[in-house]
């Protein structure tokens, strides 16, 4: 089993209820491709180095998962059709990389939509 981590940027227009359902599908779209979502964790609304789609802040969320075969491959291209997303990066990484998962996600979202 081979475990990955994505971290891709959200539109910065969607706010606490629509973010949420963004990663909601995002996440069940990774199920559906044989991927495991392990954690997720939204580092909130932050400065871009560089205007992505003419946007100068977005919304960081990481998504940690393991899979098998194409399921990164098939996990990118949805992500790169997603018209809310700017921009994502997937790495490989070790067993021992992987976060525990503190808050839930609507916690994550009251807590980062507040600051």
């Amino acid at each position: 089993m081979n475990y990955y981590e994505t971290l891709y940027i959200v539109h910065p227009s969607l706010e606490a209820g629509r973010l949420k359902d963004l990663i909601m599908d995002i996440e069940g779209n990774l199920k559906k491709m044989g991927g495991a979502p392990l954690a997720v964790e939204l580092w909130g609304k932050r400065k871009l180095a560089y205007f992505i789609d003419k946007q100068k802040y977005g919304t960081y969320v990481l998504v940690q998962y393991n899979g098998e075969g194409k399921c990164t491959q098939d996990f990118a291209v949805e992500l790169e059709h997603n018209p809310n997303i700017l921009a994502y990066l997937t790495t490989n990484i070790d067993h021992e990389d992987v976060i525990e998962q503190e808050e839930g996600l609507e916690t994550q979202i009251a807590g980062k939509t507040r600051e």
